[in-house]
């Protein structure tokens, strides 16, 4: 029966017995434990690290997999049926760039806290690199100006952002969730690894002064697709990918309403797709402004007598933002097209995804309650639009201010001050 001893701070020795030729000999191995974990939480781990390798030495888990095979399994079998390609693309990138190389030989319960800890320091700390696919990976040679180098050296030089790392501690996590839900792991080493620190990005809007001239510029002087693209970004709250993927026939004419139930995704191993969007909530029917129903009709009108000039022969462009021969425009078009056209206009660093920020600001600022704007912005739960854009809501201190002086004056009626006299006045 081995035993576990305490050798230094935060460093444990797991000792037991193997017999080889005939004779038993001491196995001594030396762990090292997250500085953060009390001495008794250590000990228990440094227990749990003995009985594993007494099974490995016993040949009980001989069939526990490496961090790389368990990756494989988990992809293909354990995330969600509904698991988006999106997703596993997504995780993918994470397990090959920065996951794998490190960890990829380890045995699952090798992953100690201590061992993930230094893990996620090396990928915090590690180069940047590009997620665009090299030239001889692409369908079709880059423009000109697209073929700038996919990285420069100042921005390689750079650590990893905090959000960037968080998805790398997300997916471990989740990957290790899993183990322990089938019993590969007694519990989850990612539970003990401190999670990275997220500073609050406030959400980037326009005063609505700035958000009238914008408004003013892009139907005045943006051609019909970037206009299209925009209103319904500003005025709707939507996403980028259900932009890309509104059809006129989405649009309920009499009721003035817009369905939005599919959006377009991009992975590198499938290329462009629609699909619906991966929430409920994402699934919803907005009510449209009156003049932006009215835009609508124009837009398709133009459309029917580009094609015939006999509407009921019109064969339908359906995509309500389209290439100038009516397909589908490519993921991130109307976001490029933005960019330009706000920062030749004097709107610089305002991104199309901004656009969807403003209209929640905008709503928050009349007072609309939370829980329409939530569900007009897609969200499964209104806290979390409250999460995003509390600092949007209007401050109201002097109302809260006298909410307080009212409950106090009622309860001791003395400290009431007395009403102005309208007729006494001073010079």
């Amino acid at each position: 029966m081995g035993f576990v001893e305490k050798r230094g701070k935060n460093s444990w020795r797991i000792c037991t017995q193997v017999k080889l030729n005939g004779e038993w000999q001491w196995i001594r191995p030396t762990i090292k434990m997250d500085p953060s974990l009390p001495e008794e939480v250590q000990r228990r781990d440094a227990i749990r690290e003995l009985r594993n390798l007494e099974k490995r030495l016993a040949g009980d888990l001989q069939e526990v997999p490496t961090v790389r095979a368990w990756s494989e399994t988990w992809l293909s079998k354990h995330l969600d049926d509904d698991a988006s390609p999106v997703t596993v693309s997504n995780y993918r990138y994470l397990l090959d760039s920065r996951i794998l190389p490190i960890l990829g030989d380890k045995l699952l319960p090798e992953l100690t806290p201590a061992v993930l800890t230094d893990w996620l320091h090396q990928v915090r700390h590690s180069p940047r690199k590009s997620t665009r696919l090299p030239e001889d990976q692409l369908k079709r040679p880059r423009r000109q100006n697209e073929a700038a180098a996919l990285i420069s050296d100042s921005k390689a030089a750079k650590p990893l952002s905090v959000k960037t790392t968080l998805l790398y501690y997300g997916c471990m996590k989740s990957m290790l969730a899993a183990a322990v839900r089938i019993g590969l792991l007694e519990y989850n080493p990612m539970d003990r690894v401190k999670r990275p620190k997220q500073r609050k990005k406030k959400p980037t809007t326009l005063p609505e002064g700035e958000v009238l001239a914008l408004l003013e510029l892009i139907i005045d002087e943006a051609p019909q697709p970037l206009r299209l693209a925009v209103l319904l970004a500003m005025l709707c709250g939507l996403r980028l990918g259900e932009v890309d993927a509104l059809q006129y026939s989405s649009v309920d004419w009499n009721n003035q309403t817009i369905s939005i139930d599919q959006a377009l995704k991009y992975t590198p191993g499938t290329g462009a797709f629609v699909e619906v969007p991966k929430t409920d909530a994402g699934q919803r029917v907005i009510t449209l402004p009156p003049a932006m129903i009215q835009i609508l009709r124009d837009a398709m009108w133009d459309d029917v007598m580009e094609e015939t000039e006999d509407p009921a022969l019109w064969r339908g462009k359906k995509w309500i933002v389209h290439t100038r021969h009516g397909a589908r425009v490519n993921k991130d078009t109307p976001s490029k097209w933005f960019r330009a056209f706000a920062d030749a206009h004097g709107f610089k660093g305002i991104t199309f995804h901004d656009l969807r920020h403003i209209h929640a600001s905008i709503l928050l600022a009349k007072r609309v309650d939370i829980s329409s704007i939530s569900a007009r912005m897609g969200h499964a739960d209104p806290d979390i639009t409250l999460r995003v854009y509390a600092d949007a809501l209007p401050p109201n201190d002097q109302a809260a201010a006298q909410a307080m002086d009212t409950l106090l004056t009622t309860a001791v009626p003395s400290l009431a001050l007395p009403a102005a006299d309208p007729a006494a006045t001073s010079d």
